[in-house]
């Protein structure tokens, strides 16, 4: 009894030590939703940028998918998500994932400037998401400010930045 209390106890202590371990890289999740766009980006701190959620049309399936990348990330909140535009195929999974993990800050281009494509979307359902978060419209040259580094952003909103980028 003692022998399997004491491995059991190091066992323990071994995964414990083991999931205490700092992340040491920037890992990329490339999320299959079958069109449109479900990737997650996890910096060495452990800091979270989700761009787009994939399809309405299948938003069960992409957010599930989306949500398997998150749980394999070891995440409890997403940080940043980033809307790129207002098609289905993007925003499509946002209300599921919303859901099931908390998303601190909704980035995107502001106001949908495409007539009838993603419009209700946008009135009825996006404010209720990020009402209880961090609302940002980016323009070009705007920065997300992340703990390992800062992301510019390059186009938004039909405009491209008017300078290179140094380096």
């Amino acid at each position: 009894m003692r022998t399997s209390t004491a491995t059991l106890l190091a066992l323990a202590l071994s995964t414990t030590a083991a999931l205490a371990q700092p992340r040491t890289t920037f890992d990329i999740y490339v999320t299959d939703v079958e069109g449109g766009n479900g990737t997650l980006f996890v910096t060495p701190s452990g800091e979270s940028v989700l761009i787009d959620t994939g399809n309405a049309n299948a938003a069960v399936r992409d957010a599930g998918r989306i949500m398997d990348a998150i749980k394999d990330a070891g995440l409890t909140q997403i940080d940043h998500l980033i809307l790129t535009h207002y098609h289905g195929d993007h925003f499509g999974g946002m209300a599921e994932i919303a859901k099931q993990i908390p998303i601190k800050e909704f980035i995107d281009h502001g106001p949908n400037v495409q007539a009838g494509v993603g419009a209700d979307w946008e009135r009825d359902v996006y404010p209720k998401l990020y009402a209880g978060a961090k609302h940002t419209a980016v323009k070009p040259g705007d920065r997300i400010a992340l703990k390992d580094d800062n992301w510019t952003i390059v186009a938004s909103n039909g405009e491209i930045l008017k300078s290179p980028l140094p380096g």
